[in-house]
């Protein structure tokens, strides 16, 4: 099992279900093995330069909209079956039916995630219509496409013999912009509010992350979802820390967002795999005859992706 499997404590829906019925104290939760400082911040810590930022786009959303304006935007609640029919109607356009599993499980923490052949959902489904197109194009539209592009290369599980940079920021910052592309609200306070909460968690208590959280979102329990993932790898989560990951999706929305704006929109070439923006013209000169798979939502019209991206980051004070 990896890292992010043993993360899941074994008592974790009894801690929700006991703190969601009075959110006053910290959970405790058990794993199946111990998890060093180190292996919770294997993906290093947040870069304290974009808080301001951060906090900007967060002031700017709640300035303009409430919680209950923001919830309204997204539409009604769709059901398991709605989901998974959309999900293999993304998929046949893409030539991928036959490549992925739909599993929908209670034990699941995030709501949607993807590896190389399942689509794993979490119950009861919190997907909303106005949501469902951003989980598409996130979730498939592009890890699973980078993904696909990644096993076609010849440095397909060498990118360390032949030096590539890691790609964490760049994967889960297109994933950011490309879940705000079908959205008519552009701020990307979601990427924001994460990236401060994992700051919090460094220094703070569960509790402490929770409310922080909750006085935004006015949702309990997914207020509680987005601090566990924060604070996992905790047993007594009164104390600071926590594994780091979220942080990833806000910087790398910042920075892959600004790359493509100054340099052309190079879709094609991030689409060369699993890389970081800063190793496409190495993996286009190792494989230049190579034709990856893209997005409909951008082979469809390229130019008008380019102005919505260029859009986004004008609303999130990129340019």
């Amino acid at each position: 099992m990896g890292l992010v499997a043993d993360l899941q404590p074994t008592n974790f829906l009894a801690e929700k279900q006991r703190f969601l019925a009075s959110p006053n104290f910290n959970p405790q939760f058990n794993y199946y093995r111990f998890f060093a400082t180190e292996d919770l911040v294997q993906n290093g810590l947040p870069n304290t330069k974009y808080i301001d930022l951060a906090e900007k786009i967060i002031e700017t959303t709640f300035t303009k909209f409430s919680i209950e304006e923001l919830q309204s935007q997204r539409g009604e609640l769709l059901n398991e079956e709605i989901v998974s029919r959309e999900i293999r109607n993304f998929l046949k356009l893409h030539g991928l039916e036959r490549k992925f599993e739909i599993i929908w499980s209670a034990e699941f923490v995030s709501r949607a995630a993807i590896n190389a052949n399942e689509i794993k959902l979490r119950l009861p489904c919190s997907i909303y219509k106005e949501d469902l197109d951003s989980l598409l194009y996130h979730e498939i539209g592009t890890h699973a496409l980078r993904r696909i592009n990644y096993e076609q290369q010849p440095w397909f599980k060498k990118k360390k013999n032949y030096g590539f940079a890691p790609y964490l920021k760049t994967e889960e910052g297109l994933a950011v912009l490309h879940a705000m592309y079908p959205q008519k609200m552009q701020l990307t306070y979601m990427a924001a509010l994460n990236f401060l909460a994992t700051i919090k968690a460094q220094e703070e208590s569960f509790l402490e992350v929770w409310q922080y959280l909750n006085h935004y979102l006015g949702d309990a329990e997914r207020a509680f979802t987005l601090t566990f993932k924060k604070k996992r790898g905790l047993t007594d989560t009164s104390r600071p820390g926590g594994f780091t990951k979220d942080y990833v999706y806000f910087e790398g929305f910042v920075e892959t967002t600004k790359f493509m704006v100054e340099n052309n929109f190079p879709l094609k070439e991030l689409y060369y795999g699993k890389i970081s923006w800063q190793d496409i013209t190495k993996a286009v000169v190792l494989n230049p005859k190579f034709q990856p798979i893209l997005p409909r939502f951008y082979t469809k019209d390229p130019d008008a992706y380019k102005r919505k991206v260029a859009e986004i980051a004008k609303e999130n004070f990129l340019v």
